[in-house]
């Protein structure tokens, strides 16, 4: 990156520079900004932007669980849900905290934890049962793998959708065959690469954790650490999660930044933003896949409800984005123009709220009024 902005593009020396990323790029992002403030001071570092981000596992955990998170949205029985958690110690990681997997006949299988072997008499049979329940009724527990996946794995309430790259007809298989092409390989200039396949991983493969995010890493530093670290070096850092999102659900990444422990600004806390739903045109509907912009529609909407920000000291913001799964540019489109906007023009998402203390003292008339205002200037924000 010096070389790019010192040697082969020095023209753009100087310019505001953002970073923004997605996924596992939750560990890349905060890490690399980590190094262009210590290393590189002649790079003009303003902000990040990271969505449903891997961040810190003791905060994530419960809702990277696939068991918890079909019983949230109602695909498990109460019953069945607390007996396999009480009594079978079972868990079902999502795809991003599994550590390793191997290829097998129709999905790639997952090492995780299997139902233990109980001694008491008969619960062994009654936990396999369950087990076996809730595989046959959730999509193989919201695989990301399996051939037959009916729950989209990345968007709850988009068309479904396996990640599997080998199955002809599949959107995954048309991209893995660019990529493997050589001239591709060519321009990204990894032909030597020792993988042979796009995307991998080998059957067998497996890593271990630098950071304690997504995976356990005891002792190692999380992102929380990172962004107490960068946040007040910067001018905007904005953590968004899809509020649908089955693979980093949105209360881990919301409770991972809560931990980072810096004040919530006067006013700033938990409240609604919106964004401004343009009409999209026919042609354009037919260009893209089914799961791009599942919502967007062929008339202006205007301003709608885009989820929830929370504003804290240092520049750093928290946001959840309604109606999207893991990638909010794909699936949430224009509320995602919406975010990119506040990355690189600053702002608070929506107006401030009235402080706990200003709530406090109002008439009951007074606080009806300054919902509708509040909620007016919020709406013509966009």
């Amino acid at each position: 990156m010096q070389d790019f902005f010192g040697a082969k593009f020095p023209e753009l020396k100087g310019r505001a520079f953002f970073i923004t990323g997605e996924s596992y790029a939750g560990v890349y992002i905060p890490t690399l900004t980590a190094e262009i403030l210590d290393h590189a001071p002649e790079i003009n570092m303003q902000g990040v932007a990271v969505g449903d981000p891997c961040t810190d596992t003791p905060s994530q955990k419960q809702s990277m669980d696939m068991l918890w998170y079909a019983h949230k949205h109602g695909f498990v029985p109460d019953d069945d849900y607390t007996f396999l958690t009480e009594n079978c110690s079972y868990t079902a990681p999502a795809f991003l905290a599994r550590g390793s997997w191997q290829r097998e006949e129709g999905r790639w299988a997952a090492p995780a934890r299997s139902v233990e072997v109980l001694h008491e008499d008969g619960l062994q049979q009654q936990c396999t049962i369950a087990h076996r329940r809730f595989l046959a009724t959730t999509s193989l527990g919201l695989s990301q793998s399996w051939d037959g996946s009916y729950i989209n794995e990345l968007d709850l309430f988009s068309d479904a959708a396996a990640l599997d790259w080998a199955l002809p007809g599949t959107l995954n298989y048309y991209n893995a065959q660019w990529m493997m092409r050589s001239d591709v390989k060519a321009a990204l200039h990894v032909e030597d690469a020792p993988a042979k396949a796009w995307p991998g991983p080998p059957a067998g493969w497996g890593y271990t954790s630098s950071y304690n995010a997504c995976n356990d890493a005891p002792g190692q530093p999380s992102m929380v650490d990172f962004y107490r670290k960068i946040a007040p070096k910067l001018t905007t850092t904005i953590v968004f999660n899809g509020d649908v999102d089955p693979c980093v659900s949105y209360e881990g990444t919301r409770n991972a930044i809560q931990k980072v422990g810096f004040a919530v600004q006067p006013g700033g806390s938990y409240r609604p933003w919106f964004y401004n739903k343009t009409a999209t045109t026919i042609a354009e509907l037919k260009e893209k896949p089914s799961l791009f912009g599942a919502g967007l529609e062929l008339r202006d909407a205007g301003s709608q409800f885009g989820g929830h920000v929370v504003n804290y000291e240092h520049g750093l913001s928290f946001a959840t984005v309604h109606g999207s799964g893991h990638m909010v540019p794909q699936f949430q489109p224009q509320a995602a123009e919406r975010l990119l906007s506040q990355l690189l023009n600053g702002g608070k998402f929506a107006p401030l709220l009235p402080t706990d203390e200003e709530l406090g003292k109002m008439s009951e008339d007074a606080f009806y009024k300054s919902v509708d205002s509040w909620t007016s200037k919020a709406k013509m924000d966009v």
